[in-house]
């Protein structure tokens, strides 16, 4: 198998771990569902590293002007996903992971088209980015860049909430995350020695903030902290370091892995219907204190979410969704549906409702972009 399959691979895993990782802990007395669901908060980065890669491998077939377009429409189609988790992003924008995997990809086209295979620049960009943060914070922190630059004004992390502070959700700002796409870029295609150098820095330097500050600010994802970069920087260069090193063949899961990260787009839809599905029947035959119901959650969510991949992947695609008319329509339905919660805010969930069934349907259309007029006029005009 190709080394683009160990891509696949790498976002299979992280589709793994999103499944327990979207469930809600039900008993916060249960302190291993607890840790578990905020450790598997720092395998996001396996989605954006693995993209990042992918675009590059692209670029070397594809003019750069299609790449970007393509990129552009995905982006809009992310808004799907947007008014899943904040149905009035329409008056308070928040970008959402679809959409920083698309902009983190044109950066790395932009990159690449300076850096070339000096992938060292990839390195230094990435800590450039990060370092874009820390200055942030530390001279201007109320400038947010319209919460996409930079994490919002009022948020407050989790575990410094207290009651009576505003739940302010912040979704992904560009700043830090998108530092994530060039260091992938490095650990993919530089030296393996630098991984096993990276690696051992951030443990060193994880184990230092730890014992230093405690325990507390590695929880922190949206407004990164340097305790979770250096978590999210070792978990990447380990990464790396596996799917190079060990044939795919031999790598845990490899089939299912593989499966899921090849349609990752469609799965990232699914695997919310599934779980949503599963946690109603649940709360209908159990409650919070049922013996081992969160793993039960888990366990279910992972069987329906194998089988409702497996159904959709053989579903046939639409040939109405050929046509950039269609995509326009459905577009123009996405970004309507958040003028109804003016009207009543309880059609909130409306609105999350219409971005999820939307989404899945485009996310299993979406190889039909390739077949738009004007892709294929960009596509043979830089032949």
């Amino acid at each position: 198998m190709s080394r683009v399959a160990n891509l696949d691979y790498i976002k299979g895993i992280g589709c793994f771990v999103m499944v327990p990782g979207h469930t809600l802990v039900l008993n916060i007395d249960d302190k291993a569902s607890y840790y578990i669901y905020v450790l598997l908060h720092f395998f996001t980065c396996l989605f954006f590293t693995a993209s990042g890669v992918t675009t590059l491998f692209q670029a070397d077939r594809r003019p750069v002007s299609y790449l970007l377009t393509y990129f552009l429409i995905l982006f809009f189609v992310g808004l799907t996903f947007t008014s899943i988790w904040h149905p009035q992003w329409l008056f308070d924008f928040r970008l959402e992971i679809v959409q920083v995997i698309m902009l983190g990809c044109i950066s790395l086209l932009l990159m690449h088209q300076i850096f070339k295979d000096r992938w060292g620049m990839y390195f230094f960009a990435a800590m450039a980015i990060f370092l874009v943060k820390i200055a942030h914070d530390t001279w201007f922190p109320g400038w947010t860049g319209g919460n996409i630059l930079f994490p919002h004004a009022d948020y407050v992390p989790s575990h410094l909430r207290q009651e009576g502070d505003p739940l302010v959700t912040v979704g992904f700002p560009l700043f830090p995350w998108l530092y994530m796409f060039p260091l992938g870029v490095f650990c993919y295609f530089g030296k393996l020695k630098w991984n096993y150098l990276i690696a051992s820095f951030c443990m060193v330097g994880a184990f230092f903030m730890f014992k230093q500050y405690g325990i507390d600010d590695f929880y922190d994802k949206w407004d990164m902290s340097i305790e979770h970069f250096l978590v999210v920087t070792f978990i990447i260069s380990i990464t790396f370091i596996i799917v190079r090193s060990v044939p795919i063949e031999r790598l845990p899961l490899q089939k299912v892995a593989v499966f899921y990260g090849q349609s990752s787009l469609t799965f990232l839809y699914m695997h919310l219907i599934v779980l949503n599905l599963i946690g109603v029947a649940l709360t209908l035959v159990a409650s919070k204190e049922t013996p081992y119901i969160q793993y039960i959650w888990y366990v279910l969510s992972y069987i329906g979410v194998y089988f409702a991949m497996k159904w959709i992947v053989d579903v046939r695609t639409s040939t109405w969704m050929k046509k950039e008319s269609a995509w326009i329509i459905l577009l123009a339905v996405v970004f309507a549906m958040p003028l109804i919660t003016l009207y009543n805010e309880n059609l909130k969930i409306l609105v999350s409702i219409s971005g999820l069934l939307i989404g899945l349907f485009m996310a299993h259309n979406y190889k039909s972009i390739k077949d738009f007029p004007s892709l294929r006029k960009l596509l043979n005009t830089n032949r």
